[in-house]
């Protein structure tokens, strides 16, 4: 206990350190794996029903109605799904329902009547139609046999959008002759979130149509009893069943996604029987595996990043156990010396040494892990290996420890690192640096490795750079300190000649601190880029698919519409964006077909100034009589046509290019062509988006409400909408957690790798500022001596990470491909907050001026008397040993080995 109290400061600093490694280390893979399930919610939760289920189209009787009873078939059809559920993999059939489906019409116009708007119906057979519903008014259809009348029963939107009563009938022309529709009922649904509604949506919501006078109609779909098939059936009208196994997201995790993509595509690669139907198989789709790959890619997108991030807080941890164990030792060493000298072997040495650092190594891996186990407890969803993972973080943060120790420890036998083996590993860093960066410069960064593993590249070029940055700044200080002091002998002062030729002759035992300051600083910098990246490509990305503020989409969209949308209050600007068919440009080398987007380009251009991704549309509206008409092209169509090719026999010039991926069509080959000069390459009508501007200060809820009443039926997306959809995704979040947390430790293990370099070169600092106060310098020259001498380190510091950080953005991220994390089409560009960087920058500074001032302070010798009396207990000498037991006893240097002396105190 007395050895534990002796050495009570280090021993409290190895045990705070051990803590924090066993901790982030206990935590880090299960907070990803938290992550990685809420992200596999929120990917499945944002994707639609027809892209999670599993669906199936299927004729269920014949277009004549011959070839058995139409209302067997129809009722045989949940037998026939219930047995390809039964047959599905097994991983499969656990995450998937029941089979549900429905047996609908082709769309039918209801004849006019005066003062309603022109609209069209579908009727639709659902064995669980009525347990999805309440009724609002009336009550349920009943069966029927009969095809002339056929009772109803629809949404209240689709009521209000056509203008249907309860107990009214309309009538329905069909291929046969006029059907009488009786409306029953009006409902609401019980759950407006059941997957069934999204398979058929037009049951609660209905759709607008464009009518031949440029009007506009609606269109939706009647439920009928589904005793009612054979009458539907009866009227000759075309049935088609639609089938579908939904998707129970609750059953998927992160861990089952790759067995279940493998399952899905086996079920869908083969056809599965419905002997009951008219079909006799089908074939079932989905976007499932789509889904799952692109949730898999955002992870292995965000375990990249945080290892990236964490590489560099891992080995400074390292690093700093190293010197908090060069610190124990040296208080330790007469002790350790002595049992060498008496004739204890080197491996008792260091089994003592390290059961010395024990008592603060393991209650704090144990508290480490603790603290770990009960985060990952408490971490929503499914943590697979939670308290596996703390109880080895905590072995291997205890390992660390006793490892520093015992291989720090002073025996006879070791020999101090030669230049040879310090060159040895300054050349393996480097060689790791430069394979890192061709590697990069090559191909670029996977972030996401085959089978979703984190790229080894991008997880260890951030720390080699670091490494290799620190290595170079430890060889280019000795020329910069010489410097100084050259510049001191010329008359700078004998403190500033004193410190620069201590610094000169600090030789490379500063390379651990300042590669850990390094290293630390570069991830804080490296993190703050990171965080501010995608922060602004997750708003970029948002912008530049809606390519503008707010998109209003719909068919049928005449100058009128644009008109009443400009006069909506918090309109800036709207221009309507005209999506045509194909044409073809004729070329010298044959022709290309290309999509044609019609818009005054003008005023595109007013409405999408500032937006990520803006079409180059400042040249296309000069054009001269009798000259070619200037388009914008795609750089694939550039490609295939060239700069001059012929559309129906005009002649154009290409004068700017875009982008293959635009919001306006899934066509990578399209031409933009301003209104004015589009009869000559295309037939115009009507358009199908207006893009909209909003005014500054726009209450963007109340105009995207606005806008809907003034084009009913249009789909209106919301730039600020999808950014706030795609910030839900709880990856967001937690890359920023990621990014401030390996900010802060890699920041706090540097600025402590300096503290302890400091405390560790305190006792040869006091001894010689002992001296000069003996000289006559006084302790204020003194500590300006020690200052002079820390300040090279301290400026190398953020000199040295603010160049390695830039090579670590510029080579990382633009080579990386964060799509998947962003949900864009395009790279996000690096993007720099300046106010965060600022306090990061501040922070940094603060922090190395406090280092400075701890490292003078520790430099001077306490004072117990007046300089008279200090300075003679300093010279009091110290008596001779009379033998070598002695001497090894009593000094830093073991019995045998060469006499070695601190330079600086020569």
């Amino acid at each position: 206990m007395r050895i534990l109290r002796v050495h009570r400061q280090p021993l409290l600093a190895i045990a705070v350190v051990t803590l924090v490694g066993a901790f982030v280390a206990g935590t880090a893979l299960p907070v990803l794996d938290a992550l990685a399930g809420a992200g596999t919610r929120a990917d499945l939760h944002r994707a639609t029903d027809r892209e999670r289920d599993l669906e199936a189209t299927f004729t269920v009787v014949p277009p004549d109605g011959l070839g058995g009873d139409p209302q067997q078939a129809f009722d045989g059809v949940a037998g026939d799904l219930a047995a390809v559920h039964d047959r599905m993999p097994v991983g499969l059939r656990a995450a998937t329902g029941r089979g549900a489906w429905v047996a609908t019409t082709p769309f039918a116009a209801l004849e006019a009547v005066p003062s309603r708007v022109p609209a069209s119906v579908a009727l639709a057979a659902d064995p669980d139609a009525l347990q999805r519903v309440r009724f609002v008014h009336g009550r349920a259809p009943s069966p029927t046999t009969d095809s002339s009348t056929i009772e109803v029963t629809v949404s209240e939107r689709v009521a209000a959008a056509i203008g249907w009563r309860v107990g009214e009938a309309r009538v329905a022309k069909g291929p046969s002759g006029r059907t009488t529709l009786e409306l029953t009922g009006i409902y609401a649904a019980r759950d407006p979130h059941d997957p069934a509604w999204g398979h058929t949506p037009t049951t609660l919501r209905p759709s607008a149509t464009g009518t031949s006078d440029g009007g506009t109609g609606y269109a939706g779909t009647a439920y009928t009893a589904p005793g009612s098939f054979a009458a539907v059936v009866g009227s000759g009208r075309v049935t088609l069943g639609r089938a579908w196994f939904p998707l129970e997201q609750a059953a998927v995790t992160a861990a089952s996604r790759p067995g279940l993509v493998a399952d899905t595509r086996r079920f869908l690669s083969t056809r599965h029987p419905l002997p009951a139907t008219a079909a006799g198989s089908t074939v079932f789709t989905t976007d499932l595996p789509e889904v799952l790959d692109a949730s898999v890619a955002r992870d292995a997108t965000l375990r990249t990043l945080a290892a990236a991030l964490g590489s560099g807080p891992a080995g400074a941890v390292v690093a700093l156990q190293f010197l908090l164990a060069a610190l124990l030792l040296r208080r330790a060493r007469p002790q350790l010396l002595l049992l060498g000298a008496r004739g204890a072997r080197p491996a008792t040495v260091r089994a003592i040494a390290t059961a010395l650092v024990l008592p603060a190594a393991v209650p704090g891996a144990v508290a480490g892990g603790a603290l770990a186990a009960v985060v990952s407890a408490a971490l929503p969803g499914e943590v697979p290996g939670g308290p596996t993972t703390s109880v080895v973080a905590a072995v291997l943060a205890a390992l660390v420890s006793c490892a520093a120790v015992a291989l720090g420890t002073p025996v006879a036998r070791l020999r101090a690192p030669s230049s040879r083996l310090r060159w040895t590993g300054a050349g393996v860093v480097v060689a790791v640096t430069v394979a890192s960066v061709a590697v990069t410069l090559r191909g670029g960064l996977d972030t996401a490795a085959p089978g979703g593993a984190v790229d080894p590249v991008a997880a260890v070029l951030p720390l080699a750079l670091a490494s290799c940055g620190a290595l170079l700044a430890v060889r280019v200080l000795p020329v910069v300190t010489r410097a100084v002091t050259e510049r001191g002998r010329r008359g700078r002062g004998l403190g500033v000649f004193l410190g620069g030729a201590a610094a000169s002759r600090s030789g490379p035992g500063r390379a651990v601190p300042l590669a850990v300051a390094v290293i630390g600083l570069v991830v804080a910098l490296f993190a703050t880029v990171v965080g501010s990246t995608l922060e602004h490509g997750v708003s970029d990305a948002a912008r530049r698919s809606v390519a503008a503020d707010v998109s209003v989409a719909a068919p049928g969209l005449d100058v009128d519409d644009v008109r009443r949308i400009r006069a909506v209050h918090g309109v800036g600007d709207a221009v309507g964006v005209a999506t045509t068919d194909e044409v073809t440009f004729d070329t010298a080398h044959g022709s290309v077909s290309a999509v044609v987007l019609v818009a005054d380009t003008a005023a595109l251009r007013r409405v999408q100034a500032g937006v990520p991704g803006a079409l180059p549309t400042r040249e296309a509206r000069h054009r001269s009589a009798g000259r070619a008409v200037p388009v914008v092209v795609s750089r694939s169509l550039l490609d295939a046509t060239g700069r001059s090719s012929e559309v129906l026999s005009t002649p154009t010039r290409v004068v700017a290019v875009g982008s293959d991926v635009v919001p306006f069509t899934g066509a990578r080959r399209w031409v933009l062509v301003d209104d004015r000069d589009a009869d000559a390459v295309t037939d115009t009508g009507s358009v199908d988006r207006v893009l909209v501007r909003l005014t500054d200060g726009a209450d963007t809820s109340a105009v995207a409400t606005a806008l809907r009443q003034a084009a009913p039926g249009a789909r209106v997306t919301v730039a600020s909408d999808v950014e706030r959809a795609l910030r839900a995704d709880p990856r967001i979040p937690g890359a920023r957690a990621v990014a401030a947390v390996a900010a802060g430790l890699g920041g706090l293990f540097g600025i402590g790798a300096l503290l302890v370099d400091a405390v560790l070169t305190a006792p040869a600092r006091r001894r010689r500022s002992a001296l000069l106060d003996v000289l006559g310098l006084g302790r204020r020259r003194a500590g300006r001596v020690t200052a002079v001498e820390s300040l090279p380190t301290v400026v190398a510091v953020p000199v040295t990470s603010a160049l390695v950080a830039a090579a670590v953005v510029a080579l990382t991220l633009p080579a990386a491909d964060l799509r998947s994390f962003t949900g864009g089409s395009v790279r996000p560009a690096v993007a720099v907050d300046p106010g965060l960087l600022a306090v990061v920058l501040a922070v940094t500074v603060v922090s190395l001026a406090g280092v400075l001032a701890v490292t003078v302070r520790l430099s001077l010798p306490s004072r117990t008397g007046p300089p008279g009396a200090a300075r003679s207990t300093t010279t009091t000498p110290r008596p001779t040993p009379r033998s070598g037991a002695t001497t090894g006893a009593t000094t830093d240097d073991p019995p045998g080995a060469p006499r070695t002396r601190n330079r600086e105190n020569r």
